[in-house]
């Protein structure tokens, strides 16, 4: 259902979209759901040619728990933790090569590898029990581990009939970085048929992150020359995580659910993503020979973000007593501020899901797909000059499974 359940989450999974709805979990239960498989096609276009790529992989992305009746003798309090991988980014990778002019052949290649792994418990209040209040509160807090992998170079070759020059970047980093997240919740149940919910999320708070970095930067024009090496193994690598707030309403029959959610993400002011106290190697030769070496301080690569506002809306129609057939979109905006001043492309994208699920009286299911498109265009940052235009698309097979522990 496109993410659109803040204000109807009612079970385990409520760890994750809105601990208050662990207020509304009578039993323990517990939920997961995953990509079961996830198709990325990424195209690349510029300077007269394109590329894609397309790659498949199983990712997991969510376990929680809820602690009900049973366990809990309260009717007014509930438990729960997760473990959910919100973001996963593995495209394949890109490689080719092209001619902005006669003279002159230019190669880019690089690869990425984006994730981010929330473990995370919560806890929830009902004032009037589980199963007959009308108001939930709950709060939650989540260690938010990102992790970054990327390769990136850039080579140019200009021949003439009278000269010709080299020049090659080339740059590898890997690294993550921890911070602490707390979030909070709320659900009201308005009228029989209106059900209303909120979340916030403090920005995160790092506790630690470290990286490994190599960049080298090259050129020779006949007869000089120039070398720039960089190497830290333990460089500091901060990615930070914007507050969040999220309001959403949902409206249920007997026989339907629907939801709209908005969620709002804060703007970032610019920060250091890559730091170093280590130097530069610059090493040069002139037309003479003469080889001078100088160390530089590391300048530290900034990122920042603007704030966006995304909208989901999802929902379901019951078939039968146990047979649902779900759908839902949802907006997906890229937070990048200034291209030229991130390591990111800014790319905004558009998400589709639909489903079918199976209800038990302890075992429920369910099996879909979600399609999310969208492309962007970019500054070529390197040794040439121009536009591109990434496109991405990806197709995910998803399931879920929940179970209820009853009396």
């Amino acid at each position: 259902e496109a993410g659109a359940f803040l204000a109807r989450t009612n079970d385990a999974g409520a760890n994750w979209y809105n601990p208050a709805g662990l207020g509304n979990s009578v039993e323990t239960s517990l939920n997961a759901g995953a990509n079961a498989y996830e198709w990325t096609k990424m195209g690349i276009e510029g300077f007269g040619t394109t590329q894609g790529r397309s790659r498949i992989n199983t990712i997991g992305t969510l376990i929680s728990v809820a602690i009900g009746k049973g366990t809990i003798k309260s009717d007014e309090w509930r438990l729960g933790f997760s473990l959910a991988r919100p973001i996963v980014w593995r495209p394949s990778s890109i490689d080719f090569a092209f001619s902005p002019n006669a003279d002159q052949v230019v190669a880019y290649a690089s690869n990425a590898d984006f994730n981010v792994m929330i473990p995370g418990i919560a806890i929830a209040y009902a004032p009037g029990g589980v199963s007959t209040g009308r108001f939930r509160i709950g709060a939650g807090l989540g260690m938010a581990i990102t992790s970054l992998s990327q390769s990136q170079s850039i080579s140019s070759r200009v021949t003439t009939p009278t000269s010709a020059s080299l020049t090659e970047q080339s740059f590898s980093g890997e690294g993550s970085t921890w911070q602490l997240q707390p979030s909070g919740g709320v659900q009201w149940d308005a009228t029989s048929r209106i059900i209303l919910g909120a979340r916030v999320v403090a920005p995160g708070i790092r506790i630690m992150g470290s990286t490994r970095m190599t960049l080298e930067t090259s050129q020779f024009t006949s007869p000089t020359s120039t070398d720039l090496v960089f190497r830290d193994d333990k460089a500091t690598f901060d990615y930070k995580r914007p507050a969040e707030a999220s309001v959403g309403a949902a409206y249920h029959t007997s026989s339907m659910e629907l939801e709209l959610d908005v969620h709002y993400y804060g703007a970032i002011n610019s920060y250091e993503l890559y730091s170093s106290d280590s130097t530069w190697t610059f090493t040069t030769v002139d037309n003479t020979g003469t080889t001078t070496v100088t160390n530089p301080p590391f300048i530290a690569t900034v990122n920042s973000a603007r704030a966006v506002t995304n909208v989901a809306v999802g929902g379901h129609y019951r078939l039968s007593q146990t047979l649902r057939v779900h759908a839902g979109f949802a907006s997906d905006l890229s937070p990048v501020d200034d291209e030229t001043q991130s390591i990111f492309r800014k790319v905004d994208l558009s998400r589709f899901t639909a489903g079918l699920s199976l209800t038990g009286q302890r075992l429920s299911g369910s099996l879909g797909l979600g399609y999310s498109v969208g492309s962007g265009t970019r500054e070529f940052l390197g040794p040439a000059t121009g536009e591109t235009r990434l496109n991405i698309k990806t197709l995910n097979v998803l399931f879920g499974l929940s179970f209820a522990f009853g009396q």
